[in-house]
């Protein structure tokens, strides 16, 4: 039997330069070292589209997590990831943010376990007037983070969290910056429940189905802005807070378009319902 490890190096890259999925190139560099030499980040196309790994929830406490393949249709990687134990974690663009209730905040790469320091949860205290939690007050902290760009690819892009202390609040950071900047609501509708970079703007949209977009200041912005400048699907703000609160609001990129889903738990059947309250639990850290 021909021995594997020792085909030429010039034919390992060419195969490898072939393999498109991200799970598959990692699993051909885990060969042996003849194959890892070949599987270096120049040898992927990392434009490539790709169907996204669902990391499962932090269910065993260990330092190792479970990722579900979509296009295999079964957990198809168990990773060592120390970086990511006891943290609530969000994806956005390949990389994770990730939180622990009184920790630091990080980016983390969970292939190459690449982290990015960012500033501190007692900085986003601070933009509310606080130096701590107050006493007797639970603070959620942080429930959603979106990346305008891979930080992998380039040192151009923004973070921007949305994070509650006494209400729901946006800040953006981007590499450079000592601390988070507060974006200044005047008035929405509603907190944040759903939150996508698309075509060089953050858009999000609230409880009450209001859609906003929302600008970080560059060359021609000196500002933080967020403008309600889409559509707001209800007006009677009584009838959403007794009977809508049951509809979920999600913005989605489909075939370079954005589209606004809307799931009414009312319209489910109880098995429906059953169902997604089960996929919230074991992908709770992964959408």
């Amino acid at each position: 039997m021909a021995n594997w490890a020792e085909l030429p190096h010039e034919l390992l890259v060419l195969i490898a330069k072939r393999v498109k999925v991200i799970e598959d190139f990692i699993a051909f560099g885990a060969v042996c070292t003849s194959w890892r030499t070949a599987a270096t980040k120049e040898n992927f196309d990392v434009f490539s589209p790709q169907v996204p790994l669902l990391m499962l929830a932090d269910d065993k406490d260990d330092d190792y997590r479970e990722f579900y393949s979509l296009s295999k249709g079964k957990v198809s990687r168990i990773l060592y990831l120390p970086e990511a134990r006891g943290r609530e974690c969000f994806p956005s663009e390949g990389w994770l943010f990730t939180m622990s209730y009184y920790g630091e905040f990080n980016l983390l790469h969970p292939f190459s376990r690449t982290q990015i320091q960012l500033p501190s949860p007692k900085a986003l205290l601070a933009l509310q007037g606080f130096d701590e939690i107050p006493k007797g007050e639970i603070y959620h902290m942080i429930d959603k983070a979106v990346l305008s760009a891979n930080p992998s690819l380039t040192s151009d892009y923004v973070l921007v969290i949305s994070y509650y202390t006494d209400v729901n609040h946006l800040a953006f950071w981007r590499p450079g910056d000592l601390s988070w900047t507060k974006f200044e609501i005047e008035y929405r509708v509603g907190g944040v429940f759903n939150m996508i970079y698309y075509k060089g703007q953050f858009i999000f949209v609230t409880y009450a189905g209001e859609v906003c977009v929302f600008y970080v200041p560059g060359p021609s912005i000196s500002q933080p802005i967020v403008e309600s400048r889409l559509f707001w699907l209800d007006d009677n703000l009584n009838l959403f807070r007794q009977k809508k609160h049951s509809i979920n609001f999600y913005l989605v990129e489909v075939d370079d378009k954005l589209l606004l889903v809307i799931l009414d738990e009312n319209e489910m059947s109880l098995r429906e319902r059953k169902e997604m309250v089960q996929r919230h639990l074991n992908l709770k850290y992964m959408n």
